[in-house]
Formats: C-alpha cells, structure tokens, sequence
C-alpha cells in the first residue's frame, strides 16, 4: 500500500511525493493497492462449509491472511488453495498474525496479532520479537471468519493454544526487545521476563497473567492439562503450575552450561510433547539440538538429546508415540526419530520440492501424511506440502501467502 498517499489525503495537502500533478497544478493521486480485494472488512468472507474431514488453515504473517484448504483431497494433483481471508485490526498496516488455535467444536479459530512485521507502515513494529506496540489474541468465527471479539495482550505474541474443553487460551509473548532493552540499561534477566497469557476463550477477557522468562515462544499443556510447558530463549523450559495458588513457574535448564537471556548457547524456540509419555522435545535454534524434558522428574536427560544438521523447529508425534517427525532448517528437511532412542531413522529431503525455511509439520489424522508449512524467502510466497511418510516423498505443494509460519486442522463443526 501507499501509505503516503493516504496520509497526504488526510492533511489535504496542496502536494504528495507519491502523487503527480497535472496541467494546471491539480494532484493527480494514485490508485491503492491492497494484498485483498475487500481490505476493509471484518470478515463475512463467502466460502462453503468444511467438508467432512475438516478443513486447513494456515497464517500469512507477511500479508495478514489466513489461506483455506480442504483436508479432503489433500495429495491429489488438482490440490489447492481454496481462499485466502484477511485477518487482524487495522487494514492499512501489517500486522503479523502469527500461529493459530482452533477451537475443538470447530465453532471458532484463534490468531495471535504480534505486530512486528519491518516496514508495516506507520506503526511501531520491527523484526520478529521486536515490535513495539501490544499484541493481540483474534477470535473469528469459523462459519464467515468474522472477527467476534478480540484481547490486547502484550507485545510480541509467539504461540497460542487452547485448552480441550476449548474454555482458556494460552498466549506467550516473544519478547526480544525486552532482553536487549533491559540489558542496554544494565538490568537483571528477572526484568527480561515476558508473561504468559491466560484467556477466557469465550468472553476473550484476560484472567491471569504470568511471569514465566525471558522471550517465551512455544507453549504446550501436559494431557491433564495441570502444567503448561513454554520454550524461553534463556536456554530454558518454564513449567507453569496451572492448578496451584499463584501459578508458582519452575525454570529448568535444557543443559549443563547452558547460556543466559543476553547470550544463549541453546535459544529453545519450540516445543512437542508425546502423547503417550508426556516427554517434552525442545527444539533449540542455535545448537540444533533437541533435548527432552521428563515430566516426571521435572529435569531433562541429557543421554536422549537429538542433533541434527539444521535448527529445528515444531514437530508432531504419532498416537501411538512411536514415531517423532521434526522439521529442520537450513537442510530443509524432516527428521523421522525414534523417540525410544533418540535415533534419527531416516530424512525426507524438501528443499528439491520447493520448501524453504521449513516451519512446522501436522499429521493428517490417518498419519499417513505429513503437512509440512514452510515459510518461503520472506520476499515471495511460502509453500504448504504433502509428504507420504511411508514413501518419504512430497506428492503436493501449494503457494501460500507471504511468510506462512504455522498450519492447523479445523474440524467440521458437529
């Protein structure tokens, strides 16, 4: 968009840099542009109702839009795109929707507003966890994708996630610019705790707000949802007690020698838990290694740690818990582990199918394949692909929107 324009028009000035004038000194002013033909609206987009097996959504941080696709379909060569919506508050800037939670009624999905997109005109972002301004927490309705009612939350948001019962949300906050103010004015890493935020799902009203650490990203609930689990950039895992007075927070080290807020070894960013042990397998950006937290005994294991040749980043266990598909950058690829021994069995390569800065990976719910969400260049369109996990091969990629960072299932509303 031409933000200048729109600026020009407001202070009605005789003169714009971005406008030209005509003979006999009229302004001639450009058209806007906008990523969506309708950039002005709250939703109330036309698209049918989910077909039986659900449909997929997928954020465009970079273009402020949610792309559509049917489940049904999925891996067959005429695959594709069916909409893309706008999603967030102010239609003349770039807001970053970043990740989603879907309610498990399929009544309502859950968008984060992080704010930090560089360049999204005039308001205070800047890269990845360093937005100025307060995030928000979206609450559209399934049905058209209007917004029904939304939380300002703080600034940075990273992950979301909504409890079984589909009553909370939990919203972390990636706050970078916290470590690095804090450390300019020569203050202590316990004045760089960002908070997580506890939300009423329905009513969107904040309920609690907790201290956990520094930049926090990805959050995950253990299965009886008593313990919320959350990645810090601090070379640690926080354990918020959910169910105890206060919301007392445990921070465990993910290894021995690990760094602090200013200078981390490790920089723990995601997060996937076994459904079947409850282990917690962070992944770390920096040391590109995955270590495992056991519940259990509230510490990690140091003898299961996996390494793998790039950073990397949000995996999915099958049910039964026997098998760990974690996507990794750099390579581009998708590590299969044995959970039981922290053994990498094989790669599927995804760069040769067009995936760049590959994000995160679901199984579709007969696990027979893997949709892997990769965020492309940051400059063009981002990819979504469909991977036989049997054959290990990519058999479908579709165009995303601009910076696509996260993929969920909307299941058909009963």
């Amino acid at each position: 968009m031409k933000r200048a324009v729109w600026l020009c028009a407001l202070a009605l000035l005789g003169a714009c840099e971005d406008g030209e004038t005509k003979a006999g000194g009229a302004l001639e002013v450009p058209a806007l542009t906008y990523a969506d033909p309708s950039p002005w609206t709250r939703g109330g987009t036309t698209v049918p109702p989910p077909g039986p097996l659900g449909r997929l959504l997928v954020t465009n941080s970079l273009d402020d839009s949610v792309s559509l696709l049917e489940l049904d379909g999925v891996g067959t060569p005429g695959w594709s795109e069916l909409a893309r919506v706008p999603v967030g508050l102010n239609p003349v800037e770039l807001e970053g929707p970043h990740h989603t939670a879907v309610s498990p009624t399929g009544d309502f999905y859950y968008v984060g507003i992080s704010n930090y997109v560089p360049g999204g005109g005039s308001g205070p972002h800047g890269a990845h966890g360093t937005g100025t301004a307060d995030g928000y927490c979206l609450k559209l309705d399934a049905k058209d994708h209007r917004l029904v009612a939304s939380a300002r939350v703080d600034r940075n948001p990273g992950d979301v996630v909504i409890s079984a019962d589909g009553r909370t949300l939990y919203q972390t906050h990636f706050d970078l610019l916290r470590i690095a103010d804090v450390a300019r004015q020569g203050g202590t890493e316990e004045e760089m705790v960002a908070r997580l935020a506890i939300i009423d799902a329905e009513t969107m009203a904040v309920k609690a707000r907790v201290k956990v650490c520094p930049a926090p990203h990805a959050v995950r609930l253990s299965a009886d949802e008593r313990t919320a689990y959350v990645a810090c950039w601090s070379d640690e895992v926080a354990l918020v007690d959910l169910q105890a007075e206060g919301l007392p927070v445990t921070r465990v080290k993910v290894a021995a020698g690990a760094g602090t807020a200013t200078n981390p070894r490790h920089q723990p960013y995601a997060l996937t838990v076994s459904p079947t042990t409850g282990d917690v397998w962070v992944s770390s950006l920096a040391s590109r290694q995955v270590q495992v937290l056991e519940p259990g005994k509230r510490a990690m294991n140091p003898q299961r740690t996996v390494y793998l040749r790039g950073a990397p980043m949000f995996g999915a266990f099958t049910k039964d818990g026997r098998t760990l598909y974690l996507p990794y950058q750099q390579e581009d690829a998708l590590a299969v582990i044995d959970p039981a021994t922290s053994t990498v069995l094989r790669t599927v390569p995804l760069s040769q199918a067009g995936c760049l800065n590959v994000h995160q990976v679901m199984l579709t719910p007969d696990e027979r394949l893997g949709l892997v969400v990769c965020e492309g260049d940051h400059v063009g369109p981002g990819t979504l692909h469909a991977v036989d996990l049997a054959e290990g091969t990519v058999v479908s990629t579709v165009r995303m929107g601009l910076f696509p960072d996260s993929v969920s299932l909307l299941r058909s509303a009963p």
